[in-house]
């Protein structure tokens, strides 16, 4: 697991202790803390050796280790936190066929969510451009999917990088911290980045977003025409590792697959299992903070064949 960057700010932690109270009130559990406006909140995907995600584990299958001192988490929370998702979808030429197929099974993956998640729909080739702001209407989200679904709107190259940049200040800007914060991009991964990969891994860190992409299997053609690329401008073709990269160091999940048609739901009904480990850092001057979240001696014991993914690192201000 790669390290990633994330900046937390006093206010953050405050609002994520009135969400951590929030959580325990709706639940009718009676507990007993101490206020803190340090506390700070990851979030994990865990899951089988066979890539399954694992939904039944507690804050007790869990240890968070901070600049190597480690300790328990204080809570634990997995369904609760409502979702903001920008959904990025490659209108190239290459994609139409892959994208028809997304389409077809939009209505059995955006079941994969909850009341009141919002999702965003933006497309790109060589530019970006927004289909629909966030949104809780799922109908609605559906239907703007299924209306890009025309050959007039496939067409041209692939730039990557810059909505992935341009998606995250949308929801730095029009989504509230209480909400967790994910972008899903789907493409072949053919063609250039675009924005510069430090400037949007900088925006994703500053929004606290995974980044999610679904690299779908390009066609005959974009994998010649990438061929060709590579050898007459071999730094312009490296958008694959790019994502995959950003993807790594946000904590997020990259599918490589062949049929599209399955495929949306289930990485959706991954991002939102994810959880999130609320924990009080420790004491410390250091102004970097390098976060691992590991199994447990208990969690290993009971889920031997589990894997955990969302070390971090982050800056005290």
């Amino acid at each position: 697991m790669d390290r990633s960057l994330l900046r937390y700010s006093e206010g953050s932690h405050r609002l994520a202790l009135t969400l951590l109270v929030a959580c325990l009130l709706a639940s009718g559990q009676e507990t007993t803390f101490t206020a803190s406006t340090r506390l700070a909140r990851i979030e994990v995907r865990t899951h089988s050796a066979d890539g399954r995600p694992l939904t039944t584990l507690n804050f007790e299958d869990f240890l968070v280790s901070e600049n190597d001192v480690s300790f328990a988490p204080s809570q634990i929370a997995r369904d609760e936190l409502p979702l903001d998702l920008v959904l990025i979808i490659d209108t190239s030429g290459s994609m139409f066929s892959n994208i028809a197929k997304i389409a077809s099974g939009a209505h059995a993956a955006l079941s994969a969510l909850k009341p009141g998640d919002r999702v965003a729909l933006m497309s790109f080739n060589s530019r970006p451009r927004w289909r629909l702001a966030l949104t809780s209407d799922l109908s609605a989200v559906e239907a703007a999917i299924n209306h890009l679904v025309h050959k007039k709107n496939f067409g041209g190259g692939t730039v990557v990088n810059t909505p992935i940049h341009q998606a995250a200040q949308e929801l730095r800007q029009n989504s509230s911290p209480a909400r967790r914060r994910a972008i899903l991009v789907l493409t072949d991964g053919q063609g250039q980045k675009g924005t510069r990969s430090n400037t949007v891994l900088k925006e994703l860190w500053e929004t606290d977003a995974t980044l999610n992409a679904i690299l779908l299997k390009p066609s005959r053609v974009a994998r010649s025409i990438n061929i060709t690329n590579r050898i007459i401008a071999p730094y312009s073709t490296v958008l694959e590792a790019s994502v995959e990269d950003l993807a790594t160091k946000t904590a997020g999940e990259v599918m490589r697959i062949e049929d599209a048609s399955t495929v949306f739901a289930e990485i959706l009904t991954r991002i939102r299992s994810r959880y999130t480990l609320y924990y009080r850092p420790p004491d410390s001057p250091a102004k970097e903070r390098k976060v691992f979240v590991t199994l447990s001696p208990a969690g290993k014991t009971r889920y031997p064949d589990a894997r955990v993914q969302g070390r971090r690192q982050y800056l005290i201000p």
